[in-house]
């Protein structure tokens, strides 16, 4: 016995197949308008949202991450800048010390000290410069201009850099040593007493007392190249109308440019040494970069299908869904046809 398909039958099926057809044209038609997006809430795919959601916190982390690393090299650029700068303010006052060694007439000698305190003055400036708001050179004090020459004497953030005291060397060695922190991508981490480990993050503090050094010698002879310069400045000044000096400040005057090409090269040191943190953060930008890319890459998988076949479903559920309107109107019209009769 053949089965009857009823018309009631045929419209039940016609309407389940209608629907299916409509919602697949409208998620299609919805992916086209929003671009390409897999789901718009998280109960649209919650397994795909979770993963997304992990990938755009690590990429905000590595954006953060890549605008600390770009302004600590902007600093670091800016410091070199000034370090330039004071290169050649050394070289000058190197040029104008060798030429006291073979004393001018007159006055000369005079104008040569009055020359190298003014040098020392520009040097004492030149390490005061500043990034953004911030000294650059003041290690983790940013607020404060860190060198200041007073009555011949170099302080640093008020401390005599010459000086013998102990606590005052204490002081200076721990502010040569200071650090700041920032975090770039390196896996910033604390330890159990709420300290930054330094292998998981870069320090971007600059210390021109690191840098110039600090103390006297055994001979009480400064370490710091611009007090060198500004106490031979002082000296080369106290000579008489003729040119000359005592033997006691001639002594004193050898000394100290004995000295100042020693401490010179002690700062050349610690210069390489800072260049060599410099090139490790440009190469760690570049890393940065590599994966902020690779994250983009990663997101947009999970986030976004292919436009190109994006359109192609719409396109064939657009084509499914006027295939079901005109079975539907084939139906209707049978059924009207069943029901005249």
């Amino acid at each position: 016995m053949a089965m009857r398909v009823t018309t009631n039958s045929s419209l039940r099926t016609y309407r389940s197949h209608l629907a299916r057809a409509t919602s697949n044209m409208y998620q299609s038609m919805n992916t086209v308008l929003t671009n390409g997006r897999r789901f718009n809430s998280f109960s649209d795919a919650p397994a795909l949202a979770t993963q997304s959601y992990r990938v755009h916190s690590a990429y905000a982390r590595n954006q953060a991450q890549q605008e600390t690393s770009s302004s600590a090299i902007s600093k670091f650029e800016a410091a070199f800048s000034s370090l330039q700068e004071f290169d050649n303010e050394y070289n000058n006052a190197l040029s104008q010390a060798m030429q006291a060694g073979n004393p001018p007439s007159g006055g000369g000698l005079k104008a040569l000290g009055q020359t190298l305190t003014s040098t020392a003055e520009a040097m004492v400036q030149t390490l005061n410069a500043k990034y953004g708001d911030k000294f650059i050179f003041a290690g983790a004090d940013g607020d404060n201009a860190p060198f200041s020459l007073k009555d011949g004497q170099l302080y640093f953030r008020d401390i005599p850099v010459d000086t013998e005291d102990e606590d005052m060397l204490a002081q200076l060695k721990s502010m040569a040593g200071e650090t700041t922190y920032v975090d770039v991508g390196l896996g910033f981490e604390l330890d159990e007493n709420e300290q930054v480990i330094p292998s998981t993050a870069f320090n971007s503090s600059i210390s021109g007392i690191g840098l110039t050094g600090y103390g006297v010698d055994e001979e009480g002879v400064p370490n710091n190249v611009i007090s060198i310069i500004s106490q031979l400045g002082a000296i080369y000044s106290q000579a008489d109308t003729d040119g000359n000096l005592s033997p006691a400040l001639k002594e004193e005057a050898d000394q100290l440019f004995g000295k100042m090409q020693e401490s010179y090269s002690e700062y050349i040191t610690n210069h390489s040494e800072m260049e060599s943190r410099a090139e490790f953060l440009k190469s760690n930008d570049k890393r940065l970069a590599t994966t902020g890319d690779t994250l983009v890459e990663q997101y947009e998988s999970l986030d976004r299908v292919d436009l190109a076949d994006a359109l192609t479903t719409f396109a064939y559920a657009q084509y499914s869904y006027n295939a079901a309107l005109r079975v539907g109107n084939e139906i209707l019209s049978q059924s009207f046809l069943d029901y005249m009769s």
